[in-house]
């Protein structure tokens, strides 16, 4: 399965600290981005008739990126969103990640393999 999402915001940039109480929290602009992208990813998902992913789990990423952003700083926020909304196992049981700048596209394009997408 493949899904075109948002690109994701960086890791840095999802979470702020409240330098008062020294607590961490979600940052505007990675809720605005989740929620965008939970409404894609739904609709994708479902559309594909949501199928169950099994272990082991692949994914390649694509980022519309140049090269003023470091594009493994952009993967969690994908896979915790993809844990979240499909039926996936956990981020832990992903064996493999490839992640590629792909300046041909805008966002991301996410593509999740299973032993048996059923």
């Amino acid at each position: 399965m493949t899904f075109e999402l948002p690109m994701p915001p960086s890791v840095n940039a999802m979470f702020a600290t409240d330098w008062k109480t020294k607590r961490r929290f979600v940052s505007k602009s990675y809720a605005t981005w989740k929620e965008n992208a939970t409404n894609l990813l739904g609709a994708q998902y479902a559309a594909y008739g949501s199928p169950s992913v099994h272990r082991p789990v692949a994914l390649t990423i694509k980022l519309g990126l140049n090269y003023q952003s470091d594009i493994a700083n952009r993967e969690k926020a994908l896979t915790d969103l993809l844990v979240a909304n499909i039926d996936m196992p956990d981020d832990r049981y992903i064996e493999r990640i490839v992640i590629e700048r792909d300046q041909t596209i805008t966002g991301a394009l996410v593509t999740v393999e299973g032993s048996a997408l059923a």
